[in-house]
């Protein structure tokens, strides 16, 4: 079967994948959709089967922001590499491992797709020349990745380390590294979670100054270019 090109003559008709059937180009609203899910599923238990399908999730998530970014060919090759790896690397922790190495590695994996999510999202957003509804979808996608890559950073400093890692003495786990993250990433500082050691402190300090920045520079930015644009499409004399 074939198609016409962009010059009068006919190109090979490709049959088009699952995903790419159902995403569009910068469709960001799904990704964010599974990082809810994700972010839900942590808030309500952080059983191992739980982590797995986060995990599942977040995978998902990649290779769809990959889908809906376009990211160019060595990009693609990179992070297809990544997928695979960490899909083996999760399954030889989980077969191998104790529970408590095998969670680190978890953490450790889910740190790596998290940092090549936020990379292939930023790059889309920043390259883009409009902000859309979907621009605004990528860049709360990538906030809440920020949150969520700092919860697992969490996970991989307290299986490293001895001793509790938070100072109050609570349980460290998925859910409580996941609550410790968003209120140090939006400067909420409840105090019922602090950490015990200064390497912990450090780390949740640097997320506090990432969320302010990237809220203050790129999410500010994008909703005044949404806004003017918004304002820019009204007939002249309509009121607001």
């Amino acid at each position: 079967m074939t198609e016409p090109d962009e010059t009068g003559g006919t190109t090979p008709h490709r049959r088009r994948s699952f995903l790419a059937r159902r995403t569009g180009t910068d469709d960001f609203g799904i990704v964010l959709s599974l990082l809810v899910t994700a972010y839900v599923a942590y808030a309500l238990s952080s059983a191992l089967w739980v982590e797995l399908i986060v995990l599942v999730l977040y995978l998902f998530t990649l290779g769809l922001a990959v889908r809906t970014s376009r990211p160019m060919p060595h990009q693609k090759r990179f992070v297809r590499i990544v997928l695979v790896v960490s899909a083996v690397v999760a399954a030889v922790a989980l077969l191998a491992l104790p529970q408590a190495a095998a969670d680190g590695v978890l953490d450790a994996v889910v740190c790596v797709i998290l940092m090549t999510a936020l990379v292939v999202i930023l790059d889309r957003i920043l390259r883009r020349t409009a902000v859309t509804v979907q621009s605004l979808a990528g860049a709360l996608s990538a906030y809440l990745i920020i949150g969520m890559f700092f919860a697992s950073l969490f996970g991989v400093m307290d299986a490293v380390t001895d001793g509790p890692f938070f100072a109050s003495g609570e349980e460290a786990n998925a859910r409580s590294f996941q609550y410790f993250s968003y209120t140090t990433l939006t400067t909420l500082g409840y105090g019922d979670y602090t950490a015990a050691m200064f390497p912990g402190r450090s780390i949740a300090t640097f997320e506090a100054l990432v969320g302010q920045v990237f809220l203050a520079v790129l999410v500010a930015r994008l909703v005044a270019a949404f806004h003017g644009r918004s304002e820019a499409v009204l007939p002249e004399g309509t009121d607001e």
